[in-house]
């Protein structure tokens, strides 16, 4: 019996070592992919997910000025938006952010202003205890041309 112990503290100290290893490993993450999510979200008006990615202090630029989490849920919520195109993502990621830049082709009206042009869109995720968040965004449709 005597001979077990010790195979039995290696097994566990082994089994405790690739829990401990397993814990630390960061699942990769697709930028492109969680941009694809919110804009679904956006256009389906899942405001139950839109509340959950909003990280707190998330804040957004549009052309006529900032937006704080509670505004932009609101924005999302009157949101009318048609078919839209999301295309020439360009990702990166350094530690807990991971930016997005793009561009999309859609029909939306924000505040009774209806927008159709393509334009450059910001996206910033960061990583939290309960997973990627979306901490801030910027919208660069010109109101005028």
């Amino acid at each position: 019996m005597r001979r077990f112990q010790p195979i039995v503290i290696v097994i566990s100290i082994i089994m405790t070592l690739m829990l401990v290893s397993c814990e630390n490993q960061v699942e990769p993450v697709d930028g492109e992919a969680l941009v694809k999510e919110v804009w679904k979200a956006m256009k389906t008006t899942n405001m139950d997910f839109i509340e959950n990615i909003l990280a707190d202090g998330f804040q957004s630029i549009h052309q006529d000025g900032y937006r704080d989490k509670d505004d932009e849920i609101e924005l999302i919520k009157n949101l009318n938006m048609g078919d839209y195109v999301l295309d020439s993502f360009e990702v990166t990621k350094n530690g807990n952010t991971l930016n997005v830049s793009y561009f999309v082709n859609v029909e939306e009206t924000i505040d009774g202003e209806v927008l159709n042009k393509r334009s450059a869109r910001l996206s910033v995720f960061t990583r939290t205890a309960e997973g990627w968040k979306w901490f801030s965004h910027a919208n660069l449709v010109p109101l005028k041309e």
